[in-house]
């Protein structure tokens, strides 16, 4: 499902677009219960994320792309490990509107996503330790609001040496999310780094998305939203992966397991691959997490799910 060239450009440039990842029919459904979620500007999001309306586990369609095994492959790929933990999975429909106010996410400012996903400061770029990624249901040609991004030039691009902090909330920088008013601030305060980041936005690249293309990133890319036409909504969903070990990356959402005990999750559970649960905090089988004793008790608490899998690599 991805190509080396593929895996190559993300893994030099930060990021790539790729398409026909998820069943056509599986996509099909999520976009109509998306286009009924969001259709106007009541229904759509105000802000980032559906603020839990459609957050995984939701009990709709949508969580069969959050545990998709080709994108589950694609990410495994990308970070060279099978073991990978999901974190974020959300859906929200972002509507065009006139509020450019200081902290609107109508025209955002450069920036990347590690601020807020993890106390720590993002590795060597070599060695990332996590995969993001947006589904785009719209496209925006009709909607605009694309994505854009700056690609990585090589090691020696001046705007990917580290460390990252020339961006509005880290360091001791004012946090401001839109451009106009973030950009004036650092030409008022700091000039320097006004002009460093004025390179970003001439350098930055907006790609045309289609219904169905998804685009994966770094959490060190620098990137931002761009606005949404007037009265139109553009949809997506937003997910992010992280190695197993580094815990240090937070969950986005809140924990799975608090939508259990009414069954419905735990039906859910039941019928994933080992693949798809193992993105959920579940070893895979022949992990030394697993035994006879282990696996009768995985069988006990989930009638009916296959532990054939778990004991043949026992």
């Amino acid at each position: 499902m991805i190509t080396n060239d593929q895996i190559n450009q993300w893994k030099t440039n930060g990021y790539v677009i790729l398409k026909n990842i998820i069943n056509k029919e599986l996509f099909k459904k999520c976009k109509k219960f998306l286009d009924n979620t969001y259709y106007d500007k009541l229904h759509s999001s105000k802000d980032f994320g559906s603020n839990g309306k459609v957050e995984f586990f939701s009990n709709t369609v949508l969580d069969y792309i959050s545990i998709n095994e080709n994108l589950i492959n694609c990410v495994q790929k990308l970070l060279n490990t099978e073991k990978i933990t999901l974190i974020q999975s959300d859906a929200w429909g972002k509507y065009g509107n006139n509020n450019f106010t200081e902290q609107s996410n109508q025209d955002q400012r450069m920036h990347m996503d590690y601020g807020n996903n993890t106390f720590l400061h993002p590795p060597s770029w070599n060695n990332p330790e996590a995969v993001a990624a947006i589904v785009y249901f719209s496209n925006t040609k009709e909607t605009s609001g694309s994505t854009a991004v700056v690609p990585r030039l090589g090691d020696n691009d001046e705007l990917y040496q580290q460390p990252y902090i020339n961006m509005p909330g880290q360091n001791k920088f004012k946090f401001y999310n839109n451009k106009n008013i973030a950009e004036e601030y650092f030409k008022k305060l700091y000039p320097k780094i006004y002009q460093f980041r004025k390179q970003l936005y001439e350098r930055e690249i907006l790609p045309e998305f289609e219904v169905g293309d998804i685009l994966f990133y770094r959490l060190d890319i620098w990137h931002r939203g761009t606005p949404v036409l007037n009265g139109k909504i553009r949809k997506v969903m937003n997910l992010l992966w992280r190695k197993k070990e580094s815990t240090w990356i937070n969950n986005w959402n809140p924990g799975f397991t608090k939508k259990m005990y009414y069954g419905y999750l735990e039906k859910f559970f039941t019928k994933l691959s080992p693949l798809q649960r193992s993105t959920l905090g579940i070893p895979l089988p022949g992990d030394k997490y697993w035994n006879h004793k282990n696996i009768n008790f995985l069988k006990a608490r989930y009638p009916g799910i296959n532990i054939t899998p778990y004991l043949s690599k026992l």
